[in-house]
C-alpha cells in the first residue's frame, strides 16, 4: 500500500509550481501544523514522509509540489475586485478597407496571359508585371498600334507645317490645325498599352485572378486584384437587441482560432462607426459594428470571436480566463493555501472579454489563485483519488 500511495504522489508531482514561494508575496506563511519542511530530519524515508504527510491532510485538499509545478508553468494571482465593463460576445469577420484592396487593370483590349508564378498568395513589387494583354490574333486588330501610327503621321505633319510656318509658306491657322492633329493622336496613344504589361500598382499580395488565362478584356477592365494587408477593417455583428447600446461599444477584443485574442485599441486601432441599418445579408438580424484595425494579420473574409467593450464598471471581482476550469459544465477555480496546497472551489460566471471573467459568486479578495497551469492542479486533484475499494488508512 505504501508503494500505491507513493506512486500516486508521484504523478500528482508531475504538475506546476505551488504556492510556497508565491505565498511569500502575498503575505501568506508557509509553515503549518504539522508540517514543516524543514523539521523533516535527513534520517526520515521519503516514504514514511510522505505517508505521514498523507495522514495529516484535509479532505479535498490537493498536494502539488513546487519544483514540479514550477516546471509546469503554473504562476498565480490574487483575487480582487476592481474596473471592468459591459461585454457581449458575437462573431466577427474581416472585411477589406478601402485603401487595403487594389486591382490590377489591362491597358489595352486583347487576351490575358498571366505571368509565370502569377497564383494567388505570390507577392508583387510595385509595378511588376501580373499579366501581359495581347491583340495579336484578335478580329479587328490592335486598336493601339493603329493609335501609334496616326501619332506618328501627325508628328511628322506638325514638323513640315512648323518648318513652313517659319519661312512664312504656311498660315497660323495651317500651323494651329497640326498642332491640334498631333494632340489628339498622342491623346489615343497610350505607351502602357503597346507593351500590353499588366501592372501591380502597389506592392502587395495577389489574392484574387478575376479574368482567366486567354480571356479576351476591354480597356481598363480588371484582371486581378491584389491587398497591401497594412490593414484591415474588422466586423461584429451584434444582434438587434443590443442596438440601444451599440454606440457604448468603444473596444473589441478579437479572437483569432490559433492565435493570441488582442484589444483593437491596445494594437493601434480605433472603432469606425455603426451601420445605420441592419444587414439584410444576415436576415435583419444583426447590426454591423466596424473597427479599423493594424496589421490583425488575417485574410478578408476571415472569421473570428468578438468581444465588443462596453462601459466601465467598479468593484467586480474578475479572474484571468486561463483560471477557469471547466468541469461538467461547471467552472471551478483553484486557491493556493499554504505550502503546496490546492482548494478547489465552484464558481458563477458572469460576462468575459476573452481575457478576464467575472465572477459571481464563490471567490473572495484576498484569495490567491492559481492563474495559469491549472489543468496541471486538476490532473493532481485526480490522481489523488484512490481507485474504488482502496483506502489510504492503514
Amino acid at each position: 500500500m505504501k508503494n500505491h500511495i507513493a506512486i500516486l504522489l508521484a504523478a500528482a508531482s508531475l504538475m506546476l509550481t505551488g504556492c510556497h514561494s508565491h505565498s511569500h508575496e502575498h503575505g501568506h506563511d508557509h509553515s503549518h501544523e504539522g508540517h514543516n519542511h524543514e523539521a523533516e530530519a535527513p534520517g526520515h524515508s521519503h516514504e514514511e514522509a510522505e505517508e505521514e504527510a498523507e495522514h495529516k491532510h484535509t479532505p479535498g485538499e490537493i498536494v502539488l509540489h513546487d519544483h514540479v509545478a514550477e516546471r509546469f508553468g503554473v504562476t498565480f494571482d490574487t483575487v480582487r475586485a476592481g474596473a471592468f465593463h459591459d461585454v457581449v460576445k458575437v462573431s466577427g469577420r474581416v472585411v477589406s478597407g478601402s485603401s487595403d484592396i487594389a486591382v490590377v487593370s489591362s491597358p489595352t483590349a486583347g487576351t490575358v496571359h498571366y505571368a509565370a508564378g502569377a497564383e494567388p498568395g505570390r507577392r508583387f513589387a510595385k509595378g511588376a508585371a501580373v499579366a501581359t494583354v495581347s491583340a495579336r490574333g484578335i478580329s479587328g486588330g490592335d486598336a493601339n498600334a493603329a493609335a501609334r501610327t496616326a501619332l506618328e503621321s501627325a508628328r511628322r505633319e506638325l514638323s513640315r507645317v512648323e518648318a513652313l510656318f517659319v519661312d512664312k509658306l504656311a498660315t497660323q491657322a495651317e500651323l494651329n490645325a497640326a498642332r491640334a492633329a498631333f494632340d489628339r493622336a498622342e491623346a489615343e496613344y497610350s505607351p502602357a498599352a503597346s507593351t500590353g504589361r499588366a501592372t501591380a500598382p502597389v506592392a502587395g499580395t495577389l489574392t484574387s485572378l478575376v479574368a482567366r488565362e486567354g480571356q479576351y478584356v476591354g480597356v481598363g477592365e480588371v484582371i486581378a486584384t491584389i491587398s497591401r494587408g497594412e490593414g484591415s477593417v474588422l466586423r461584429a455583428d451584434l444582434p438587434q437587441r443590443y442596438f440601444d447600446r451599440a454606440s457604448s461599444f468603444v473596444d473589441m477584443v478579437a479572437d483569432f482560432p490559433g492565435r493570441e485574442n488582442f484589444s483593437v485599441v491596445d494594437a493601434g486601432g480605433h472603432r469606425l462607426s455603426t451601420a445605420p441599418a441592419a444587414d439584410s445579408s444576415t436576415s435583419g438580424a444583426y447590426i454591423p459594428v466596424y473597427f479599423a484595425s493594424q496589421g490583425a494579420g488575417a485574410a478578408p473574409g476571415s472569421a473570428f470571436t468578438a468581444y465588443l467593450i462596453g462601459a466601465p464598471r467598479q468593484d467586480v471581482i474578475t479572474v484571468p480566463v486561463s483560471a477557469l476550469s471547466e468541469q461538467q459544465g461547471q467552472f471551478f477555480v483553484y486557491q493556493c493555501l499554504d505550502g503546496e496546497h490546492y482548494e478547489k472551489h465552484a464558481v458563477s460566471v458572469g460576462g468575459t472579454d476573452g481575457r478576464r471573467a467575472e465572477i459571481l459568486s464563490g471567490l473572495e479578495p484576498g484569495m490567491v489563485i492559481a492563474a495559469t497551469g491549472v489543468s496541471a492542479v486538476r490532473l493532481a486533484e485526480t490522481s489523488a483519488v484512490a481507485p474504488e475499494g482502496h483506502s489510504h488508512n492503514h
